[in-house]
């Protein structure tokens, strides 16, 4: 079981795997069981200044 952190800016701890995108992380959950989560709520925006899917939208998905 790995613990999956979800940030698009901060180090990522000792301990996590990152994923720097919404899409990374539904990756990194498809391929790996998950002990503990860590979600940020702000992803950014794309180029158009639509929000990215966040943190929130990753609890959706599961």
């Amino acid at each position: 079981m790995i613990n999956l952190y979800l940030d698009d800016l901060r180090n990522c701890p000792e301990g996590f795997i990152v994923a720097r995108t919404f899409e990374g992380a539904v990756q990194v959950f498809q391929e790996n069981p998950i002990n503990l989560l860590s979600l940020d709520h702000d992803l950014g925006e794309d180029e158009h200044g639509n929000e990215l899917p966040n943190g929130y939208d990753f609890v959706k998905f599961l």
